[in-house]
């Protein structure tokens, strides 16, 4: 019994490192991401965004002052059961 935890403790051992070492090995031999060439080697432009509306900052849609975070009626919608376990 003792002979078979050793070999199984070895075995375990040699199989990972050399699953590892395989593993590094097919990462390292791919193929590489081809990188975009530019002829004038100038980066490319920006797209035009519109400016994020923040908190505090008057939304025309909302008659409430506030911007896109307004407050909302909390009122929780909840189910006629609990559910419960049976341990202590």
């Amino acid at each position: 019994m003792k002979s078979m935890k050793i070999f199984l403790r070895y075995w375990f051992a040699i199989t990972s490192v050399l699953s590892f070492v395989g593993g590094w090995i097919i990462l390292a031999h791919s193929p590489k991401p081809v990188q975009p060439t530019r002829a004038n080697n100038s980066p490319a432009p920006l797209p035009n965004q519109s400016p994020i509306q923040t908190f505090g900052v008057p939304n025309s849609n909302n008659n409430n002052g506030f911007g896109i975070f307004s407050p909302q009626n909390n009122t929780q919608q909840g189910f006629g059961f609990s559910i419960r376990t049976g341990g202590s």
